[in-house]
Formats: structure tokens, C-alpha cells, sequence
């Protein structure tokens, strides 16, 4: 029985060895997958904070828009305040020009009609 044992040894050892090759086989293989797959992840990685940056220059770029766009609102209604203002100035001065023009008028109409009737009366 030790010498069947024996007789199988060498056998054994081959196999054994043949099996610690397929291991080692194995692996390498895996190894070779373990860096392809860290390669891809990389990418990925990179290829996400890029996607990422893009999204935050457009949410700035809209964000800044959005100020840009609020700031030109209320520059415009300030600007339509400071109109009306000026608007609501020049009627104001209108209104006292005519009423001095009227009151010229008629003190002048007045003048007249009495030197019309002191000619009249006259002759």
C-alpha cells in the first residue's frame, strides 16, 4: 500500500504542479481583468467629473444669466420710475404755462376791449 502511494507520488506531483499552473494562469488572467477593469473605472471617472464640470458651467453660466437678467428688470423699472417721474414734471409744467398764458391772454383781451371801447365812446 505505501508502495502504491509511492508509485502515485509522482503523479501527483505533476498534477498538483499542472494545477499550481492553471492557478497561476488564472491569476495572471485576473490580474490582466483587475487592470482593465481599474482602467475602465478610471475613465469612467474622468469622463463623470467632466460631465459634471459641464454641468456646473452651464448651471453657473445660467445662474449668472438669471442675475443678469434680474439686475436688467430692475435697471429697466428704475429707469421707467425715473420717466414717469420726469413725465409727470413736464405736466406739472405745462399746466402752470398754460395757466400763465391764460391769465396774459386775458389781462391782454381785457386791455383791449377797454381801449376798443374808450374809441368807441370816444367818437
Amino acid at each position: 500500500m505505501l508502495r502504491n502511494n509511492l508509485n502515485d507520488f509522482p503523479k501527483k506531483m505533476e498534477q498538483y504542479h499542472d494545477d499550481l499552473k492553471a492557478v497561476g494562469q488564472l491569476s495572471h488572467d485576473l490580474e490582466k481583468l483587475l487592470q482593465a477593469y481599474h482602467t475602465k473605472q478610471k475613465s469612467l471617472v474622468k469622463s463623470i467629473a467632466a460631465a459634471e464640470k459641464s454641468l456646473d458651467d452651464v448651471l453657473i453660466s445660467k445662474h449668472i444669466n438669471t442675475l443678469t437678467l434680474r439686475e436688467a428688470t430692475l435697471q429697466m423699472e428704475e429707469m421707467q420710475m425715473s420717466f414717469n417721474l420726469q413725465y409727470l414734471q413736464l405736466q406739472s409744467q405745462m399746466q402752470h404755462e398754460n395757466r400763465a398764458y391764460t391769465a396774459v391772454s386775458n389781462i391782454m383781451k381785457t386791455k383791449h376791449d377797454t381801449v376798443k371801447n374808450s374809441i368807441g365812446n370816444v367818437k
